[in-house]
């Protein structure tokens, strides 16, 4: 026991600086600040909730086009290099978003730049160099580690809808670029590779890298496409659920300052949900404590498609949604890390990576249009708990990890 906690005495300062890199990263405050940015957008510009809700196609489009290269860089050259220079790339990028002029393709084109130049600055880098560093307690390291996405879930509605009502949209897109180009600080410091630390930085020492599948062999596994279609699925519901969750109890007749406060819990639940799956993960049976954590979305939509509820259910909900937004994000570079193995870690993750963010990328935009028809979420709620059903029973039934040698 002492032993496994060792990893953490030893290697505290490189979980600190990932967790501060995730949550400043595209994949922290950009994708949490899009539910808050939602009205302030149409009400400034006109645009329709769907138009508004088209931005997480861009966003993901830009994940999806870069990760396998991502994964490949990232596994021959290391990842502390792309990490600094995408920080301050994304900082830059969403300065210059705020020059938009309204034109909502204009608007597209800026937030898939935004995505393309933090493409480096996602879980699959962060992940990456704090899993050659654990091995015992894997599970738990990359679940504190991408606990910096969950600061940024309770952060980024409570701080930037402050900022937005105070001044106005622009003030959100200056402020998380400050947080960019702060975290490179922590980064630059304490950011490196088990195996590649300053004086071998180009030569990998660590037998844990070259242990695991290749692509082409993970590729000829029926583990492997389970794995990204269960993702697939359950990526696209949850992110509609976080990202519509504000615009929907608006709609409720619920206050705006009182939906940014439920959206704040949804955050706080995100970091209960990646440490305690981190936690569970290294113990039990991993598709199992998936399939646990993954189902809460589903008492969420069903408890949010009544008509009329209660401030507590209301809570609740967003509680769930949020544990399992938590899990999900921890799951896929754990889940990747314990099937897979770490030889080809940055490719594979790439390549679960466009799955998982096919669906954050094109379910969204759909809610939206949804309620422009409709005027409700209903019918979309009703569809989330269908994909989101299969989704689980997928990924509960991939069998024990193998064990790597």
């Amino acid at each position: 026991m002492e032993n496994e906690y060792g990893e953490f005495r030893s290697n505290w300062k490189v979980l600190i600086a990932a967790a501060v890199g995730a949550g400043a990263g595209v994949t922290g405050a950009m994708v949490y600040s899009l539910g808050i940015l939602i009205n302030p957008l149409s009400d400034t510009f006109g645009w329709s909730r769907a138009e508004v809700s088209g931005v997480k196609t861009f966003l993901t489009l830009g994940f999806v086009v870069t990760a396998p290269f991502v994964g490949y860089v990232a596994d021959k050259y290391g990842v502390r290099k792309i990490a600094l220079v995408s920080l301050g790339m994304l900082s830059l990028a969403m300065l210059g978003i705020t020059q938009m002029n309204g034109n909502i393709f204009v608007y597209y084109a800026c937030i898939f730049a935004l995505s393309v130049a933090g493409c480096c600055t996602t879980p699959l880098v962060w992940t990456r160099g704090v899993a050659t560093w654990f091995v015992e307690k894997r599970g738990l390291a990359l679940g504190l580690t991408l606990t910096g996405t969950g600061v940024a879930g309770i952060l980024v509605p409570i701080v930037l809808g402050s900022m937005v009502d105070k001044y106005d949209w622009r003030a959100a897109y200056v402020l998380m670029a400050v947080a960019a180009a702060l975290a490179i600080i922590p980064a630059s410091l304490f950011f490196f590779e088990n195996g590649r630390q300053p004086e071998n930085v180009d030569k990998p020492v660590s037998p844990t890298l070259q242990l695991g599948f290749t692509v082409s062999e993970a590729f000829k596994s029926l583990r492997f496409w389970k794995f990204a279609f269960s993702f697939l699925l359950i990526g696209g519901m949850i992110s509609s659920l976080m990202i519509h969750l504000v615009p929907m109890l608006t709609d409720a007749n619920m206050p705006r300052s009182m939906a940014i406060r439920i959206a704040g819990v949804m955050g706080a639940a995100v970091i209960v949900g990646r440490v305690t799956t981190g936690f569970l993960v290294d113990r039990y049976h991993p598709p199992y404590v998936a399939a646990f954590f993954l189902a809460m979305p589903i008492v969420g939509c069903v408890l949010l498609s009544g008509s009329t509820l209660p401030i507590w259910l209301v809570v609740v909900a967003a509680m769930f949604i949020g544990l399992a937004a938590g899990s999900e994000v921890d799951l896929v570079p754990y889940l990747t890390a314990r099937y897979f193995g770490l030889k080809a870690y940055g490719k594979l993750y790439g390549w679960v990576f466009v799955f998982f963010y096919a669906g954050v990328g094109i379910v969204p935009p759909i809610f939206g249009r949804v309620f422009d028809i409709n005027g409700n979420y209903d019918i979309a709620l009703q569809f989330a708990i269908g994909a989101l059903v299969i989704g689980v029973a997928t990924i509960a039934t991939l069998g024990h990890p193998p064990k790597f040698s």
